[in-house]
């Protein structure tokens, strides 16, 4: 019994650790604005470096190649799941994000390893619309290193990787990386 007891304590004491950071969940800081959220997290968490090369698939099954460095487009590129609570919980502002600057920035939501039926229904049920790309292999993720979800990379138009956010990612923190990009 004493065993049993012992096994089902650290089984609890894993999972809430797992929901806590698994997925990449952060705590964010109280009293402070939005924009300064955004550039702490660019200074605590950006790269230096040209955006890799990747590919992933569609949703009619296409290969679609993504080369930033070579494209001379803006990219924010977010890597997530349907079964991860920080990537759910960031999705409604990331599809008005998308939907806002259509045209302007090239914006995929990477989904990891999942089928495209379970994809494909989390997207009707919840209504988002932006561009979604299957890594049905991990192989994109491995390309660019990801090891929590979500993560988001932005990406500017010379290839060069601005930002690389790991953990839930705000409108906020990407406006403030497109206007870096401007510069």
């Amino acid at each position: 019994m004493k065993t049993r007891r012992t096994m089902q304590g650290l089984i609890g004491a894993l999972l809430a650790l797992f929901l806590m950071t698994g997925c990449g969940l952060q705590a964010e800081e109280s009293g402070k604005s939005a924009e300064a959220k955004a550039e702490q997290a660019m200074d605590a968490e950006g790269v230096e470096g040209t955006a890799p090369p990747f590919k992933a698939t569609s949703f009619d099954g296409s290969e679609v190649a993504i080369n930033a460095a070579m494209d001379k487009k803006l990219y924010v590129i977010n890597f997530w799941a349907t079964w991860c609570p920080p990537c759910r919980a960031e999705m409604p502002e990331l599809n008005e994000f998308a939907k806002k600057h259509e045209g302007e920035v090239t914006f995929y939501a990477v989904n990891l390893q999942e089928p495209k039926d379970t994809v494909d229904k989390f997207l009707k049920d919840n209504g988002y619309t932006m561009p979604v790309l299957l890594d049905l292999k991990g192989e994109a993720a491995d390309t660019y290193k990801v090891r929590a979800i979500p993560t988001t990379y932005v990406i500017d138009r010379d290839g060069k990787i601005l930002l690389k956010k790991i953990g839930g990612t705000t409108a906020a923190e990407l406006e403030t990386a497109l206007t870096r990009a401007a510069k």
